[in-house]
């Protein structure tokens, strides 16, 4: 059964472009994430001015693996990865478009989402999330 498209039918050419974008982005982001650390399966960022900043790491099982101090920058190695999950974030909008539409999910937190990375499409196990608080 093919799940029907929230966009409008006049946005829909544009929707198929931001979700091309989006998992094109998606592709990127597991690429730098696994060279930086190959366990790494969910990326958890937090709205951080101007944009989106990576906050935590998880791996398939939903264990923390990384948890980066937002008031101090982060390792170099992790700019890029950062770049670009803030512009993954930006694309997603939440409030029109369900989760996972363009392959971002919204948490707890309104300020917070999670990318779960190809490798681990279904993302954090529920029982994870209600611990992420």
């Amino acid at each position: 059964m093919k799940v029907p498209d929230p966009c409008p039918p006049a946005d829909q050419q544009v929707c198929a472009a931001t979700r091309r974008l989006a998992l094109a982005l998606l592709r990127r982001i597991r690429v730098e994430a696994t060279k930086i650390e190959p366990r790494i399966r969910t990326l958890i960022a937090t709205r951080h001015d101007p944009g989106y900043a990576l906050w935590r790491v998880h791996d398939a099982g939903g264990r923390l693996l990384l948890r980066y101090d937002l008031l101090k920058q982060p390792d170099p190695a992790w700019d890029k990865l950062t770049v670009d999950l803030s512009l993954l974030a930006r694309l997603a909008d939440l409030r029109t478009h369900p989760p996972g539409y363009y392959y971002v999910h919204p948490l707890p937190d309104p300020r917070d989402i999670a990318v779960p990375l190809p490798a681990n499409p279904r993302g954090l196990p529920p029982r994870t999330i209600g611990r992420l608080q």
